[in-house]
């Protein structure tokens, strides 16, 4: 990325916060900004609250970081990334979520005020082995249409796709990838991509079907997520096979499944 495109996206940023005057060609109109804000809640996923499991996170990937494809270049103008160049093979960036999440929906920002020409785009998976290649599936497939300037919004999968970037059994990979389909816009105001959000959420893993301790069976109400501590490594119970599941917790143990659930370490593995 050019310093010339980080500063104007930063111009940019500010003429839509209103804290700099309008002027020349980088100035966004009124009518826009009014477009932007009303068009804002239909770019969350519906019914999203705010914590838990349940909590959707944003992975955001703005349109200026895809890759070229071919003989396609781009360029930005008021934060939304437009083709520069002299073909329209595409522009293609890959998602990084982790293994476990599932992925339920994306929002797609667009410009178009172009009326014979719209913005292309496809969230796709390819899985396979480095021996035997990779196969492409198509999650989702979206485009801007007519011309009527700022347009996108949040799309939902048709299925929700569960991560698994690599299979431990099969040792199958998964990558996923936005891929962008843009005519050249030598004007830099009529055909624009300003990039997508990637809404997840973490899961809890599904039932065991034989337990790990003795004194939790499969029938204990708490089973499920007891399962998962044992598997994720945070917890190895009481002792003799058990995990105790009515015993009070000490601040020394809470102190271990935090630990181990978040990872917590010494950034370079030495007391301080």
């Amino acid at each position: 990325m050019r310093r010339t495109m980080v500063a104007g996206f930063g111009i940019a940023a500010l003429f839509c916060a209103g804290l700099v005057q309008g002027q020349g060609p980088g100035a966004m109109p009124a009518a826009e900004v009014q477009v932007r804000a009303t068009a804002f809640a239909s770019d969350l996923p519906p019914d999203a609250p705010e914590w838990g499991i349940s909590a959707p996170i944003a992975y955001v990937v703005p349109g200026w970081t895809f890759n070229n494809r071919g003989d396609a270049q781009h360029d930005v103008y008021l934060g939304y990334m437009y083709n520069s160049g002299v073909g329209s093979d595409g522009f293609t960036q890959t998602v990084h979520v982790p293994s476990g999440a599932v992925i339920e929906g994306l929002t797609l920002f667009y410009y178009d005020a172009d009326a014979s020409a719209d913005v292309s785009f496809a969230f796709s998976v390819y899985r396979g082995t480095p021996s035997a290649g990779f196969v492409p599936e198509n999650l989702l497939a979206d485009a801007s249409t007519g011309s009527t300037g700022y347009q996108g919004g949040y799309r939902p999968l048709s299925v929700p796709v569960t991560v698994r970037n690599v299979d431990p059994f099969s040792g199958e990979i998964s990558m996923y990838y936005l891929l962008l389909a843009m005519a050249p816009s030598g004007t830099a105001t009529d055909l624009r991509f300003g990039g997508a959000v990637v809404w997840y959420r973490l899961q809890i893993s599904p039932v065991a079907l034989l337990p790990t301790f003795s004194d939790v069976p499969t029938n204990y109400w708490a089973f499920r997520h007891i399962e998962v501590l044992a598997a994720s490594g945070i917890t190895t119970g009481c002792g003799g096979g058990n995990f105790c599941p009515e015993n009070p917790v000490t601040r020394a143990e809470m102190a271990v499944f935090l630990a181990k659930a978040l990872g917590l370490h010494w950034p370079d593995g030495t007391p301080q």
